[in-house]
């Protein structure tokens, strides 16, 4: 699969949300409920829209996202995509437009990581699309990312997921002094944001993400130049199926 028509299919699940939003009044209720996540109506349907984006091209692969789980698409796999199809889907039944669809493809259909991961395409509800190649770069609406910063700012902006925990780390704290701190909603987006330098950085201690939330747009950071690291400064190099993350970008 080529970069471009993974970006197409990232596209057309996204225009699939935004009319499900417009056509459905109950987009946001409530499928199914589980320990860590849950399922509404508008996640299914951008989890139907992949399985016709790649039956109508006739691509075969192995997909891995947050709501069905992990299933295959037509008869010998040739690649991995790891699938979030609503990141963010809090603000997307609030009505607050920072959401998107987050596709993350793999020639290795086991056992991949994180550094196996050779294309991203990550659509926000805002017609942006972020995608990389490895080794060749990350791009916004097919601009190449760069190192320039946006803007000038008296303090560093960082986006700071610590909330739902009982203590909150005494450093994150004291860091709360120094920058200007935003909780944004989408980690996806949140990263794309640090790739291309509209914030400076990002923090979740929460440990609960899973590798489907930042397949893609990991990917996309480090080939802006980023890097992602644990909460302990390691280079984070999980499984497709890992939970319990907490990173620094």
């Amino acid at each position: 699969m080529k970069i471009n028509t993974l970006c197409e299919i990232a596209q057309e699940i996204r225009d699939v949300i935004s009319e499900t939003m417009t056509n459905t009044q109950d987009y946001g209720e409530l499928v199914t409920v589980r320990p860590r996540d849950i399922t509404r109506k508008i996640d299914l349907a951008a989890e139907n829209a992949l399985d016709a984006a790649l039956t109508t091209r006739d691509i075969s692969a192995r997909i891995i996202s947050e709501e069905l789980g992990d299933r295959t698409i037509g008869k010998n796999p040739q690649a991995l995509l790891v699938f979030d199809p609503v990141d963010g889907s809090t603000n997307a039944t609030c009505g607050i437009p920072f959401f998107c669809t987050s596709l993350a493809l793999s020639e290795k259909t086991t056992g991949a990581t994180f550094n196996d991961i050779t294309m991203a395409a990550i659509t926000d509800i805002n017609n942006n699309t972020y995608s990389a190649v490895k080794n060749r770069g990350a791009f916004i609406n097919r601009k190449k990312i760069t190192g320039k910063k946006r803007g000038t700012r008296p303090k560093p902006i960082v986006s700071i997921y610590s909330y739902g925990i009982k203590i909150i780390p005494k450093g994150i704290i004291e860091l709360g002094k120094e920058i200007i701190q935003r909780t944004l909603g989408s980690i996806a987006l949140d990263m794309c944001f640090v790739a291309d330098n509209t914030t400076d950085g990002l923090i979740d201690t929460r440990g609960l993400l899973s590798s489907y939330d930042i397949m893609a747009s990991q990917l996309i950071l480090q080939e802006a130049g980023g890097q992602l690291t644990d909460l302990e400064g390691r280079p984070l190099n999980e499984d497709a199926k890992a939970t319990n993350i907490a990173l620094i970008a």
